[in-house]
């Protein structure tokens, strides 16, 4: 077993070391345990960073991989399908190695935060405990080597989140929030699991190698359509894992959970898992799937941030954000830009647990407050706190010199190379919604700045009648801020060290310079060239030909070398590994080729779009930055009137499209319906046929049993008593008696000469 799989095993594990310790005996621990889970996480990301560092940085090679697996269940022969195993197994690739290395990290800074931020609650080790079996399930995903072992984890995920979410499941609002995310979920998953079934149906293998093997020697038995199909049940999985439209909506309610939580949630474990699995999968997508998922995710980056913009909980601002920003990684591998998508999910990653994290610290020191409507004039009394949280801002709203200026713009110049190669029309919505999203994103985020830290502090003005103290205010479960509440001063000061260093290095790590040295490409930075592209996987799949470009076989490394000059892409992104047959076999079954020849078209015209995306990218940014400070800062424009004048527009964004509200009346109330509908066949249908059954039988068996008493019983009885009756006659007639015989024969012989000497007479 190489070394690698060993660690990254140890990693595995490390977790769920943390939460079987802490579920049975945290109170039985000093400070309930919070250090094994730090301390714990705090290995797992120094094992995590020592994989991460061998692999990605001093290996530098794109199409490093090693694996391992094992024979999980063996069924043998099943009649009519063959052979049946079930593997489990690891992989070890350059891009397991950034999803541990930013899994890992996230999870312990979220860890180290909990220990200030969580201080004092009553169920503080059975929170650390939920944190342990949340990161071993997300880890678990980035690790499997197969459909089937992700999927389990992949549940694991939904359970976790499940117990994070309504963590304060005395309040009804978690409580829901909790079982609302859950069901959303297994939605998605439902369509996930049938697109396994498909892929398994073909090929009897759930491992991915073994998937791409078989569809790059055109064995898929079905037509296009189906691959279509699969490709789209596959990455409804990510829909609901990700937020993504018609799913998105469990997300924002996920912030009834502590603040910490959404940190992990949104930033490096859940949300994450459905763009990796996308990526994972990605070779298998057809150029039609792939057409859908760019539009979903076109769309949903627009619409969560047409609803940002009039949130006024601090933390729903950041969920529509995370919903939003989650949308481009999704348009990033529908358009083909596969690197850059990854890019920005990594970037996104540490500047989103950032924001979330610096919420928790604002809420924390205003005493559980969230509307932001009732903040103001932070910024002197956190200097910390605002430092790293306006650095992530920057970086979310995609600012030259932050890392999301470089991984959001490689998306949208990718989105305009797709638009342009596919021939406009519609696809051009694609990278127009983009663009739109990225002026809202400034200026929800600008918003929110301004709000929260300048002007001046606003609390006095909240009505009194407005008890509101957000969603983890866990003072009332015993938490520390109980506290808070009672000192004399009622001052914000800063967060301690706990609490502020995660942040510092967050920021930090939302700064260009981390990943390129040129602030403008990030493609030209030594992150992004390592990120796997898909030819580097086709070469995995097939190491004795290599990977195919343009139908003629070439070593791994020359078809990342042939790539990496085009934003690290690939230059089969869109087609799709099915097409990796031959060009007759492709013809005969009706599936493109691969590479698709367009590909290379679409992913130089992203490269040549560059600066076209930072142009228009920039300018739209400048736009929604200018209008939140012409509305925020001075005044120029005021919220409350343009509000009042568009209030249709108004009420739209701040009811969030009323999704929630159409779910109910169609999915919830619909279901109540079609529910009381199958009570009233039941009792009315069902039942009346039963029941009228029933009487008929009853009536039946009435009229048998009348039947029976009065003319089968009457028979019987009837002839029991002619018996009866002939019997007490005869017995007079059989006395006994020899003389009473010999008169009665006397009599019958009279009888008998009487009757003859009349006869003869006559």
């Amino acid at each position: 077993m190489h070394s690698f799989i060993q660690l990254s095993i140890v990693v595995l594990l490390l977790p769920l070391l943390s939460f079987v310790i802490l579920i049975f005996f945290n109170r039985k621990l000093p400070r309930r345990g919070d250090f094994v889970g730090v301390g714990i996480l705090g290995t797992a990301f120094a094992i995590s960073a020592t994989i991460f560092w061998q692999v990605v940085v001093q290996a530098y090679d794109p199409a490093f991989r090693v694996a391992w697996d094992f024979t999980w269940i063996d069924l043998g022969t099943v009649p009519g399908v063959g052979p049946l195993q079930i593997k489990m197994g690891i992989v070890i690739d350059n891009l397991t190695s950034i999803m541990l290395a930013m899994v890992t990290l996230i999870s312990f800074l979220v860890h180290l935060y909990s220990t200030g931020y969580m201080k004092g609650d009553k169920n503080y080790g059975r929170y650390f405990a939920f944190l342990g079996i949340f990161t071993f399930s997300m880890l678990g995903i980035v690790l499997s080597d197969n459909l089937f072992s992700i999927y389990i984890f992949w549940e694991l995920v939904g359970l976790s989140s499940y117990l994070l979410i309504g963590f304060f499941f005395e309040k009804q609002s978690a409580a829901d929030a909790q079982k609302k995310a859950f069901l959303a979920n297994r939605v998605g998953d439902i369509g996930m699991w049938l697109g396994i079934l498909i892929l398994y149906s073909q090929f009897h293998t759930f491992s991915f190698q073994e998937i791409y093997a078989n569809l790059a020697a055109g064995k898929f038995g079905l037509s296009n359509g189906w691959l279509t199909a699969a490709g789209i049940l596959l990455f409804m999985g990510c829909v609901g894992k990700s937020a993504q439209f018609p799913l998105h909506v469990w997300l924002p309610d996920a912030m009834e959970g502590p603040t910490p939580v959404s940190a992990l949630i949104h930033a490096a474990t859940m949300v994450a898992a459905g763009v990796y699995f996308v990526a994972r999968i990605f070779i298998m997508l057809t150029p039609d799937a792939l057409h859908v998922i760019a539009f979903i995710g076109a769309c949903t980056a627009f619409m969560a941030a047409t609803i940002a913009i009039t949130q006024n909980d601090i933390k729903r601002v950041l969920a529509y954000s995370t919903v939003s920003q989650l949308g481009y990684m999704v348009l990033g591998l529908g358009v083909g830009a596969y690197s850059a998508a990854l890019f920005h999910l990594v970037t996104h990653a540490f500047f989103k647990a950032c924001l979330f994290l610096g919420s928790g610290a604002i809420i924390h020191a205003t005493h559980h407050e969230q509307d932001m409507r009732w903040m103001g004039g932070l910024s002197k009394k956190m200097p910390w706190t605002f430092a790293t949280f306006t650095l992530a801002t920057l970086a979310l709203a995609g600012l030259p010199l932050t890392s999301g200026f470089l991984s959001k713009d490689a998306i949208l110049a990718g989105a305009i190379g797709f638009a342009n190669v596919e021939g406009g029309g519609i696809f051009y919505l694609i990278p127009v919604l983009g663009f739109f999203s990225a002026m809202l994103t400034a200026f929800y985020m600008g918003r929110q700045i301004w709000l929260v830290f300048f002007g001046e502090n606003r609390a006095h003005l909240k009505p009194a009648d407005d008890h509101h103290h957000g969603h983890d205010a866990h003072a009332a479960h015993g938490g520390h801020d109980a506290h808070d509440l009672h000192q004399e001063d009622h001052g914000i000061h800063e967060v301690p060290w706990n609490m502020r260093a995660p942040l510092v290095i967050l920021a930090a790590l939302s700064l260009f310079f981390v990943y390129s040295p040129d602030p403008l490409d990030g493609a030209r930075g030594w992150f992004m060239k390592m990120i796997p592209t898909p030819a580097t996987v086709v070469g995995a799949a097939n190491p004795q030909k290599g990977a195919l470009l343009g139908g003629v076989a070439a070593p791994a490394h020359a078809a990342v070398a042939a790539t990496t000059e085009t934003h690290g892409e690939s230059a089969a992104p869109a087609a799709g590994v099915h097409g990796v047959a031959a060009a007759s076999h492709g013809e005969e079954k009706g599936i493109h080729t691969y590479p698709d020849p367009r590909q290379a078209e679409i992913i130089h015209a992203g490269h040549a779009a560059h600066y076209t995306a930072i142009y228009i990218s920039s300018a739209m940014v400048l736009l929604g930055v200018s209008l939140a400070l012409i509305v925020y800062v001075f005044g120029i424009i005021d919220p409350d009137k343009t509000a009042l004048a568009i209030r249709p527009l108004y009420l739209f964004s701040l009811n969030k499209w009323y999704w929630d509200e159409i779910y109910d009346a169609t999915f919830i109330k619909g279901s109540m319906a079609l529910a009381k509908i199958f009570t009233w066949f039941d009792i009315n249908i069902v039942d009346g046929i039963v029941n009228g059954v029933a009487t008929l039988v009853r009536k039946f068996a009435f009229l048998n049993s009348g039947f029976d008493k009065h003319v089968v019983d009457g028979a019987v009885n009837f002839t029991a008593f002619t018996v009866n009756t002939t019997g007490a006659v005869l017995r007079k007639l059989q006395t006994g008696k020899v003389q009473s015989y010999i008169v009665m024969l006397l009599l019958a012989v009279f009888g008998y000469f009487v009757f003859y000497v009349t006869r003869m007479i006559h």
